[in-house]
């Protein structure tokens, strides 16, 4: 099995979008893309991460100086999502990304997400969730996608992140199996303002495990 250290990729192949009815007669056109995520810090563009974070993508950064660029990556768990040319390649342009801030064994925060525009309605943001998803709770045996097996985050209290929009937030919990657990900053008199603050429970969730235990938690619809 995998250790907490070793990179993790997966590999996805979506539909092209179709634009037109040029492509519609064009049999040459490619038919699918095909994309990589992977925990892999050594693969991230740090310039196309920089140029996100100045951009209004990820409005409530900032473009940061280089050494502090590198340590924000290097001291976090990131993904990043390539744009490959074939199913096999092992390069590709960055085009997407998310991290935790985490210690690596009980919590963590999510933060920094992102696909590109020209990359976005294809369900990648979701798929990068679930690779996530993957990587704390671990995989069973190999399995096609997913590369290699891991036993994932076993000590994990609970995933921690804020969604700007109640879109954003059913994506989230949706692809990582979370629940809405606040509402945060909210504007007084203002019904479903604010952002919603959203907990993925991992597997060494005490809170649940208790509620379960004092047959307080909530029952299956």
């Amino acid at each position: 099995m995998a250790s907490t250290d070793s990179p993790l990729s997966w590999r996805i192949s979506v539909p092209v979008p179709a634009t037109g009815d040029a492509d519609a007669g064009n049999a040459d056109a490619p038919q699918q893309e095909h994309f990589l995520c992977s925990s892999d810090t050594s693969r991230i563009n740090l310039d196309a991460l920089h140029a996100a974070m100045a951009s209004n993508l990820l409005w409530w950064a900032k473009p940061l100086a280089r050494p502090q660029l590198v340590a924000m990556v290097n001291n976090s768990v990131c993904l990043a999502v390539y744009h490959l040319k074939s199913p096999d390649d092992e390069t590709g342009e960055m085009i997407g990304f998310a991290r935790l801030i985490t210690d690596r064994v009980t919590f963590a925060y999510l933060t920094d997400v992102y696909i590109l525009p020209a990359y976005q309605r294809r369900g990648l943001g979701a798929w990068m969730m679930r690779c996530l998803r993957e990587l704390c709770e671990g995989s069973g045996p190999e399995r096609e996608g997913s590369t290699p097996a891991s036993s994932g985050w076993p000590d994990l209290r609970s995933l921690w992140l804020v969604a700007s929009t109640s879109s954003a937030a059913r994506m989230y919990m949706g692809a990582l199996g979370a629940e809405e657990a606040a509402r945060y900053r909210a504007t007084p008199g203002v019904p479903d303002s604010g952002m919603l603050l959203v907990e993925m429970p991992g597997p060494a969730n005490g809170i649940r495990h208790h509620a379960t235990k004092n047959g307080t938690a909530p029952k299956a619809e």
